[in-house]
């Protein structure tokens, strides 16, 4: 038998390969490029990557699938993430907004489950082509973002508020995505590429002078190299700095209210979205236990139930959403999630960290929090890092002699020397040096 037949793909493995290879080109490559010019891209990309994912896996049958998802599912952030997701399906019961609540319950849970089950059944061997999708994709993004914020496109920055406009959405998308994309060039010590890429999507939030982008993207470089050396302890650190933050945050605005009563200070306009974060919760404090249900932030500035300089930071959604007991588990989670990066090999967790890092930093400082494209762009994020924690072994190229010592010995005539003795039977396998 020849090599080539002996190493040929069966077709439905050929089939399975080459679904999941256009999953990952339409999730990688298609999402950062399609969002610049059309809003709605976000929302027909990732169900239609994930599904190509699934499909791929199915075909291919990979051995203990199912062990797999149950794996992922009772794993303490598995936990976590569930507890808060059944959480907001009860408090659809006691919002102002149950209808509207509801439908946006069955999108996210939709996009985040095929987000799931795409991430744990990507197959275990990752090719080195699948790495370079993202990283080209998020360049050629955000070089076309630079070029549409140089000529100052109307159609690109106009919108009602900030978090509306394309420009917006491209510099929060390579923002988020660039750390995968990092993640992946560092496996194969691609350092130029990936500084090269670190300043390209840098200069897209200065573009537009997004002051959040910038400090979101200058943690996260900071954690990225800090985390480099010390992965264990820079998780510890970024969980102890970011649970108290989430589970304390209704102290912040009634501490800022007592400073300034205090002090005596005349608060300025930029006090007001504290102040009225401060009046809300001495306003409404028994539903600091429950909240008021899931989308009653989001809907309530919609409609205007909720005064127009409400903050958007996830800290006051939490609250005012899911209460404590929301906010409870939102903090397990983070805790896991960090405890889990830290845990990972070097190659990998610095990535993770200062993906994680910068996630949060938006959040924290409130762009687009509640917006179903935001949490569709963390879906991909996660199938991003899901497929780099995976590809960690083919950061090494295989080593022959390691291979020739596990197979077989093929059975061969034996060689007659001129001499006339007989030689050894060789291996395919020896072909391999030459």
């Amino acid at each position: 038998m020849s090599i080539a037949m002996r190493f040929s793909d069966a077709p439905a493995e050929a089939a399975a390969k080459l679904l999941i290879r256009l999953g990952l080109a339409a999730l990688f490559a298609g999402l950062p490029c399609a969002g610049i010019f059309w809003r709605g891209a976000i929302y027909v990309v990732l169900p239609v990557g994930a599904i190509l994912i699934l499909l791929g896996a199915l075909l291919d049958a990979p051995p203990h699938a199912g062990r797999r998802l149950r794996d992922a599912i009772v794993s303490p952030a598995g936990g976590a993430a569930l507890l808060v997701a059944l959480w907001a399906a009860v408090s659809v019961i006691w919002t102002p907004f149950p209808v509207d609540a509801g439908e946006r319950f069955l999108q996210f849970a939709g996009a985040t489950s095929l987000a799931v089950l795409a991430a744990v059944y990507l197959p275990q061997k990752t090719k080195t082509l699948d790495f370079y999708l993202l990283p080209a994709s998020v360049a050629a993004a955000s070089a076309a973002t630079l070029a549409l914020a140089y000529f100052d496109a109307p159609w690109f920055f106009g919108g009602f508020a900030f978090d509306e406009t394309l420009y917006e959405r491209a510099t929060i998308t390579s923002i988020v995505l660039v750390w995968p994309a990092l993640g992946f060039l560092s496996l194969r010590e691609h350092w130029i590429a990936a500084a090269i890429l670190a300043v390209l999507v840098a200069g897209v939030a200065l573009a537009g002078f997004a002051q959040i982008a910038l400090l979101a993207m200058g943690a996260g470089a900071f954690t990225f190299a800090v985390a480099m050396s010390r992965p264990t302890q820079t998780a510890r650190f970024f969980a102890w700095l970011f649970a108290p933050l989430i589970l304390f945050s209704p102290l912040l605005p009634l501490l800022y209210r007592l400073v300034l009563w205090i002090t005596g200070f005349d608060p300025g306009a930029g006090s007001a979205p504290m102040l009225i974060w401060s009046k809300l919760i001495v306003s409404q404090w028994p539903r600091l236990i429950t909240g008021h249900g899931l989308d009653f932030v989001h809907r309530g500035l919609s409609l205007g139930y909720l005064p127009e300089g409400t903050p958007r930071s996830l800290l006051l959604v939490l609250w005012l959403d899911f209460g404590l007991v929301g906010a409870a588990g939102f903090t397990v989670l983070v805790v896991q999630a960090f405890r889990v990066a830290g845990r990972l090999p070097a190659k990998t967790a610095p990535a993770l960290l200062a993906g994680l890092v910068a996630i949060f930093t938006i959040a924290v400082l409130g762009i687009a929090t509640s917006q179903i494209w935001w949490l569709t762009l963390l879906d991909c994020e996660a199938i991003a890092f899901a497929l780099l924690v995976k590809g960690v072994d083919r950061a090494r190229r295989p080593d022959v002699r390691a291979i020739r010592a596990i197979e077989p010995e093929t059975p061969q005539e034996p060689e007659k020397s001129a001499a006339g003795s007989v030689a050894p039977p060789r291996r395919l396998n020896e072909f391999a040096d030459s």
